[in-house]
């Protein structure tokens, strides 16, 4: 018996969870179900199975069909890769531009550049038809946008750490190294000026120290969003799609090694 009880609660925390993200995918869509009390025997796995599933299907339904929604159509395979890929420049350039339309500075300077990770980015979008199903696999975790403020000194480490690491997805920066003390940094296409403040666009894991990125932890100033890097990824899609755009590969030389 207790196997049997912990069968059942396994089969019924898994459907739950799917009603979560159906609830949190579609805030605006109500669906209503009569409530009802289904009696379980626990010495019979198959009644108990059927049970859950019964009360479950309904909003399955919905969710699978909200799921294989098509966003847009991709002309190319987008994977990660270092120094730098197509899945991480197409990433940052998203969050980077859905970042500054959302936000309203109180010294009316918007984000200067942006930094993800490539560990954030769990799988590969295919050509062809990418689906809402797709973005969440992508992006399964709920990290929101932020906006750090950094001194230059600060922006000295992120640059350093991202060279060290072998590349990171990055947009508003271009990064070139010649030695481990010679480099170049251009951040908008203007040189990097280490007497100066930035803001980063960036995730708020990395804010607070995720993935080694200690030169978040002494910002100047740190501002929510309240934007889930997943939401900004399919407003965009959604957005592009419906002016008739395709999913195109975004360019390349960010980082280089003139090593």
């Amino acid at each position: 018996m207790p196997f049997q009880v912990c069968s059942f609660f396994r089969n019924f925390t898994f459907y739950f969870t799917l009603l979560l993200l159906a609830a949190c995918s579609a805030p605006t869509k109500l669906i209503r179900q009569q409530a009802k009390v289904i009696n379980v025997n626990v010495k019979d796995s198959n009644t108990e199975d059927a049970a859950v599933k019964q009360l479950i299907e309904p909003y399955k339904q919905d969710l699978d069909k909200e799921m294989s929604e098509v966003l847009i159509i991709s002309e190319g395979v987008f994977e990660k890769a270092q120094p730098e890929g197509a899945l991480g420049n197409l990433i940052a350039d998203i969050i980077f531009e859905k970042a500054n339309e959302r936000y309203r500075p109180d010294d009316f300077k918007y984000a200067d550049f942006c930094l993800l990770n490539n560990g954030g980015l769990r799988v590969s979008l295919p050509q062809g038809e990418i689906t809402r199903g797709k973005i969440f696999e992508l992006m399964p975790f709920e990290n929101e946008i932020v906006i750090v403020t950094l001194n230059g000194e600060n922006v000295a480490e992120l640059i350093q750490y991202v060279i060290a690491v072998g590349g990171q997805p990055v947009s508003g920066l271009q990064l070139k190294s010649f030695n481990q003390t010679n480099m170049q940094a251009l951040i908008n296409g203007i040189q990097f000026d280490k007497s100066k403040t930035y803001k980063v666009v960036t995730s708020d894991y990395l804010s607070s120290g995720g993935d080694k990125m200690d030169f978040f932890k002494t910002s100047l100033k740190t501002e929510v969003t309240g934007y889930k890097i997943r939401d900004a990824i399919i407003d965009y899609l959604v957005n592009e799609n419906q002016k008739g755009n395709k999913l195109k590969l975004h360019t390349g030389g960010r980082i280089t090694n003139e090593q």
